[in-house]
């Protein structure tokens, strides 16, 4: 017997007393990909094929993003060429640590926040005043122009950038 299957089924058993309302099984083939881009950049994207030839893809380094599902496999080799071409040319950047850091710094932000929420009762006057924060630094993202943009457009013309 499988000791993966025993595990799973102990798992799913733990969930349901716990009061799990719906656990769906899809075996799938898990791959885990590295593209070492030099200078210390690993990129690595993990990726699921499921028997019904279903495709669900993350990107797990630099950081952390789900990219979500694919109809094929001629979309998923698409993207993963795109976006390491995209990591190829970002890293050229001066500013690429600086980036990465803020990635990181995202990261432990959402760590922190559901940890809040999650355990401690908090005062709506401060969530009002975190959301208005968060929406100040959506407005200073969305306004950044870069002299690359026009670059990235003609190497990347479906990447939409607004001025």
């Amino acid at each position: 017997m499988n000791c993966n299957s025993i595990n799973g089924d102990v798992i799913d058993l733990t969930l349901r007393l716990m009061g799990a309302t719906q656990i769906r099984e899809f075996p799938s083939f898990m791959h885990i990909v590295d593209f070492n881009l030099g200078d210390g950049v690993l990129v690595t994207y993990v990726f699921n094929i499921t028997r019904e030839d279903k495709y669900f893809l993350q990107r797990v380094r630099p950081y952390a993003i789900s990219h979500g599902k694919f109809a094929n496999v001629q979309e998923i080799i698409a993207f993963i060429k795109d976006d390491i071409e995209k990591f190829r040319n970002a890293k050229k950047s001066h500013n690429f640590p600086e980036f990465l850091e803020i990635f990181e710094k995202e990261h432990q932000f959402l760590e922190n926040m559901e940890d809040l929420f999650l355990t401690h009762n908090i005062d709506k006057a401060m969530l009002e005043e975190i959301k208005d924060d968060m929406q100040l630094v959506m407005k200073k993202v969305q306004k950044v122009e870069a002299p690359e943009l026009p670059e990235l457009q003609q190497t990347h013309p479906h990447v939409d950038i607004e001025k």
